[in-house]
């Protein structure tokens, strides 16, 4: 496999708008309040991982409610037809995105927070770089979150961006591929 052929899809709000989190978060609020607090309490010493594994555990994801970014899945599509390999990689947990990984069938693979594991930021590139062994990739995202990727990457791919964020992403000196966003149910 040709490393500069691999592209990383971030999920929450680059192919859904949601967040997988925020709605296992407010689903366990609604279903087990009492639960959510000892989770809660428990996530001070231990960390966000934690506390997406817990939240996360039964939540089914309600795929008919998400509305998809048509414009960036079919980016993605593109790209796979090109023989290039696509992984799905989110700061949600596992359980979440391997839900949408089976849903969209389109990854060659998915990642998200495990236990111990928090998959933001500089720890996606972590991740990619140590236990994928993976060093050159291209990554679509769309938040602040993703700047610490797209330093390792040479190319920024973005969609669904802030005035802020698109205003960071203009000063640098990397090339640039918008998709517009074209969020569906």
């Amino acid at each position: 496999m040709n490393d500069n052929k691999i592209l990383f899809v971030d999920l929450d709000g680059t192919l859904i708008k949601e967040d997988l989190s925020d709605l296992a978060f407010y689903h366990c609020l609604k279903k087990s309040p009492i639960k959510l607090f000892v989770y809660l309490i428990v996530f001070l010493f231990r960390g966000k991982s934690y506390l997406k594994e817990k939240i996360s555990k039964n939540y089914i994801v309600p795929i008919d409610k998400l509305k998809f970014n048509k414009a960036a899945l079919n980016y993605v599509r593109d790209v796979k037809n090109h023989h290039r390999v696509v992984y799905l990689i989110s700061g949600s947990h596992q359980s979440l995105v391997n839900q949408i990984d089976k849903y969209l069938n389109i990854f060659f693979e998915s990642f998200g927070t495990r236990i111990n594991f928090n998959m933001v930021g500089k720890n996606k590139v972590k991740f990619i770089n140590e236990e994928l062994k993976i060093l050159e990739f291209d990554y679509l995202g769309n938040s602040k979150q993703d700047l610490p990727i797209w330093e390792y990457t040479k190319k920024i791919i973005y969609t669904n961006i802030s005035k802020d964020l698109r205003k960071i992403i203009n000063y640098s000196k990397l090339s640039k591929y918008e998709i517009k966003e074209d969020f569906f149910e």
